[in-house]
């Protein structure tokens, strides 16, 4: 099974610093998925926060300049690190830095799909960030990729992979917002995302929203119309946990199943 995760700033980073006590304990779960036998894609925020660790900034800059700054200097930190964890289970990973005027070019988003399959054929996991360090658009709160959901979404459609799993910070998609009321009712599957679903989600209605539950809707929503599942899941627990369905998660059904 081929197999996309995307991990969120949420999860990897701890304020100002990278969570690297369980950036290393997910690697090594992605790896055991790895040896049984399904290809890996990973798409990975984090440089930012890296490069505020470099820099030993406590506060997020407001400035577009300072952030591409800290991006280009944090995604050096961010990828060692990944490539010392996978280096301990013997898999070689591969970073593509994109933006989403790669996907408005026909010609690059197919150079993007040819690397990336060549990637996956030679058993290299590929690991996919934006780059932060030219998309000022995104940096300037346009949101094309927000929070990498969508980024995660488009690459997964690219390269038509079985299942999009989303780790984030809470259990998956709630009637409200989980970290203000501990009560609220999970959805723990969707067959169509109409638009109760959108309104739950809403940055309206939603706190998560904008580079939270938001756009993992959105992103779930494009790749369910392509034939591939998507799991929202609560990254603090085992990903073999959450697909196992041994813990709460929220399921977006596929569509229609799309051929390879």
């Amino acid at each position: 099974m081929r197999i996309l995760v995307k991990i969120g700033s949420a999860l990897i980073s701890r304020g100002n610093r990278i969570n690297y006590t369980w950036l290393e304990s997910k690697v090594k779960e992605i790896a055991d998925l790895y040896k049984q036998g399904h290809e890996i894609i990973l798409v990975s925020s984090g440089a930012v926060a890296a490069g505020m660790e470099i820099e030993n900034l406590s506060v997020r800059p407001a400035g577009t300049l300072k952030i591409q700054l800290l991006s280009g200097e944090g995604q050096i930190k961010l990828m060692k690190y990944y490539k010392d964890y996978f280096k301990e289970h013997n898999i070689l990973i591969a970073q593509v830095l994109l933006t989403h005027h790669n996907f408005a070019n026909r010609d690059e988003e197919r150079t993007i799909k040819v690397i990336m399959e060549a990637y996956l054929r030679q058993g290299t996991i590929p690991i996919v960030n934006e780059n932060d360090v030219v998309n000022k658009e995104e940096l300037e709160y346009k949101r094309i990729f927000t929070d990498n959901d969508i980024l995660a979404a488009l690459v997964s459609i690219r390269l038509k992979v079985d299942l999009l799993l989303i780790l984030t910070d809470v259990d998956g998609l709630h009637m409200g917002d989980p970290k203000q009321n501990s009560d609220v009712d999970l959805i723990e599957e969707v067959e169509v995302i109409d638009r109760r679903i959108k309104t739950v989600a809403s940055k309206e209605t939603n706190p998560l929203g904008l580079g939270g539950m938001h756009s993992k809707v959105k992103a779930a929503e494009m790749v369910t119309e392509q034939g591939i599942e998507a799991i929202v899941a609560n990254g603090h627990f085992p990903i073999s946990d959450i697909l196992s369905h041994r813990v709460k998660r929220t399921v977006f059904k596929a569509a229609i199943r799309s051929a390879r």
